[in-house]
This record gives structure tokens, C-alpha cells and sequence, in this order.
């Protein structure tokens, strides 16, 4: 099927959805945030994918009459990442704050405070701009006269810098320009982001692999490509794609050979590919540093993690416990073992063959990494405070 043809199928659910909530504000109740948790334990959003179709519709027909809804999407997206995003922040927070920046409504500028002090990643990513497109000096005017408990840090950061009017308009011409009014001037990787987060697999997958066709054969396109098909559950496609990096990389610069290839071996272990991880591994070692303790030591932790989590897929007892020593052994000498999860890997694997030694000997291991850890956060904090006036 086309890519043409799938855009045109993906939207119709999207916009018959905006119709219905236009109609309707009683369906708003569908877009809202609800707490579901998975089997795997992290918090989900059961209408995540409901509200980003009603969102990605919006984008593409923009009316004045809507900025009570867009109003309600930011406010629901603001919950979702607090509730359930420990870390980071994908577009659909920016989008949703750009179509109710782009309205200019001075009072929304509390929304906007709100999605930018969600967590530390937001703080960074969720422009200030978001805040001032009424203008510098109407939102200046409504956070003085407010008695908001951040009032003053709000302040502070309008006035941190020589921000303008032009620079305000410039950026939201550039987010006009990074949220199309017009699906046909959205790219593939976009479409297949969108796709991915209205769980459809399939869609997504087409728009990403005919993204990556116009592509070079880069390591940023390649990495990009097997990824997204990683994170569809196309695990034997990544795996194959990852292989073509393994092929181009870079064997002058060993450390990036070795990330490429224990990705390798990580997509290869998850299709219970235990011979074709194994191999990997081989060859990622021979390309490891000698010197564990310098600047490559992460590198270290990563190589010897992943030959631990391959333990339970090995297919006997015998070669289970073998690896298991194997790994051990490479473990002796890495510094900073607090780091990387690498112990707990250990510990799992030693559990799952049922090695007691092993396990008693990887808890010591955790407990004493953990001391280390404690000891030098409480060293840097001392440094830092300097030293007790006299």
C-alpha cells in the first residue's frame, strides 16, 4: 500500500474524533487523563492514544472556537507526564502547547508554567516562549499582579535575558513551520512518530522504512530505522538493520564499534537468538580496551551486562554456567560497579541458574558498589560546600 493512501486512512479516525468532541464536550471525558498500570509496572495513560488523535486533528484544522479544548488537551498531556513521564518530553506536550500558544491569550500563560515545571527534562525542552506570545509586557503585568507562589521565579526568568516581541514572533513562526498546517508538508519520520502513537504498528513501520529508503546509509539514519523498528516489536527487521551499521562502522574508533555491536547483540538476545548474541559479544570483545579503568569503562560495564542477561536464554545448564564465569571474570577490575545495572544483571542471571555462590557473592559486590557510590556523593557534597569559616 502506499504512503499516500495509509496518510488518508490514519487521518479519517483522527478527524472524525475532533468532529465528535466539537459536537460534544461530554466526550471530553474520553481525552482525559486515566491511570492504568501495566503488567511490565510503569504507570500508562489509557486514553493517551484517544487525545493525541483529537490533538494531531487540531493541527491540521485550526479554529478560534477551539481554544476551550486545546485548553482541556494541554491540561490532560500537563497530567500525563507528571503521573506517568519520570523523564524526558516527545512533541506531543509541544504540540499541544504550541495550538493554545498560538491563540496569544495572555491567561493561559499559568498553562504553559504549568507544562514547563513538570519535571527537569520539561524545564529545559518547554520553551519560555509558550508564556509571552501576548506580548512581554501583558505577561510581565499578569504575574505581578498575581499572587502565584512562583510568582517571583516567573519573573526572574522573563527578565533572566533580553527576550522581545520579534524573538517571540520568530519563534512561533518556527513552530508554525514545525507543526504544518498541511498534512502533505509533514514528513515520513513524523507520520510514522504519529502513527507509533495512535498504535498503529503497521502505518508506522511503512512511514519510517520509506523515510529511511531517501535517506543516506548513515549511522543517525540506521540507528534512527532499527530503533523505531525495535520499538514497534519488528525486533527480527531491527535486527537485520543494525547489522547493515554493524557493516559501516567505524572500526578505527573502537568504542563506537563496540556500542554498535553490543546493540546488536541487545536486539539478538531479544528474539532468544542466544548463538547469534554470543558471537556478537565474541567480536565486541575483541574490540574492547585493555584499560578498564579509563574513560571506556562504561563501555565495560555495558559488554559485561549484556553477556550476564544472556545467561537465561542459554540453551543449557551447563553453558548457562559457563557463561555466568565467563562473565565474572570480565567483571573483575571495573570500577564504579554502583553504575549501569550491571550488578543487578549479575544477580538475576546467578538467580536464574540457581548459582548460590554466584548470587552471595554478586549481593556482597552490590552492597559494598553501594557504599562506594554513598561515599563519593558525600564527598562531592563537601567539596562543594567548602570549608566551615573559621
Amino acid at each position: 500500500m502506499s504512503t499516500a493512501k495509509e496518510q488518508n486512512r490514519l487521518l479519517r479516525g483522527p478527524r472524525s474524533a475532533l468532529e465528535r468532541a466539537r459536537q460534544d464536550p461530554a466526550t471530553w471525558a474520553d481525552l482525559a487523563y486515566c491511570a492504568q498500570v501495566t503488567d511490565e509496572g510503569p504507570m500508562e495513560d489509557r486514553n493517551r492514544a484517544a487525545r493525541f488523535a483529537v490533538l494531531w486533528a487540531l493541527q491540521y484544522d485550526r479554529r478560534p472556537k477551539d481554544l476551550p479544548l486545546l485548553r482541556f488537551l494541554l491540561q490532560q498531556q500537563t497530567t500525563y507526564y507528571r503521573e506517568a513521564v519520570p523523564w524526558g518530553m516527545a512533541p506531543d506536550l509541544t504540540l499541544a502547547g504550541f495550538l493554545v500558544a498560538e491563540h496569544q491569550q495572555v491567561e493561559d500563560l499559568w498553562l504553559h508554567w504549568d507544562a514547563k515545571n513538570i519535571s527537569f527534562d520539561t524545564a529545559l525542552g518547554y520553551h519560555l516562549y509558550h508564556l509571552l506570545t501576548a506580548g512581554i509586557a501583558a505577561a510581565t503585568e499578569m504575574v505581578q499582579a498575581s499572587s502565584h507562589p512562583d510568582r517571583d521565579r516567573i519573573l526572574g526568568d522573563i527578565r533572566s535575558a533580553r527576550h522581545t516581541d520579534a524573538a517571540v514572533a520568530e519563534w512561533l513562526d518556527q513552530q508554525r513551520t514545525r507543526f504544518p498546517s498541511d498534512p502533505a508538508d509533514e514528513g515520513l519520520k513524523s507520520w510514522a512518530y504519529h502513527a507509533a502513537r495512535l498504535g498503529e504498528r503497521e502505518a508506522s513501520r511503512l512511514f519510517m522504512i520509506e523515510w529511511a529508503a531517501g535517506e543516506p546509509r548513515t549511522d543517525n539514519t540506521l540507528n534512527t530505522l532499527q530503533f523505531h523498528l525495535a520499538h514497534l516489536g519488528y525486533l527480527a527487521e531491527a535486527v537485520e538493520v543494525q547489522k547493515e551499521a554493524v557493516a559501516i562502522s567505524d572500526a578505527s574508533w573502537s568504542g563506537a564499534r563496540v556500542s554498535t555491536l553490543l546493540t546488536l547483540a541487545r536486539l539478538q538476545r531479544r528474539t532468544d537468538d542466544y548463538a547469534g548474541a554470543w558471537q556478537t559479544l565474541q567480536e565486541a570483545q575483541r574490540s574492547l580496551p585493555p584499560d578498564k579503568h579509563g574513560l571506556d569503562q562504561g563501555i565495560w560495564r555495558h559488554f559485561v551486562k549484556e553477556c550476564f542477561l544472556l545467561v537465561p536464554i542459554a540453551p543449557d545448564d551447563s553453558t548457562g554456567h559457563r557463561l555466568l564465569a565467563a562473565s565474572e571474570q570480565d567483571l573483575h577490575g571495573i570500577p564504579r560497579l554502583w553504575m549501569d545495572g550491571v550488578l543487578d544483571a549479575a544477580i538475576a542471571a546467578a538467580e536464574h541458574i540457581g548459582d548460590q555462590p554466584a548470587l552471595h557473592r554478586y549481593r556482597a559486590q552490590q552492597q559494598a558498589a553501594a557504599c562506594e557510590r554513598d561515599q563519593g556523593v558525600g564527598q562531592s557534597r563537601h567539596s562543594a560546600s567548602g570549608p566551615a569559616p573559621s
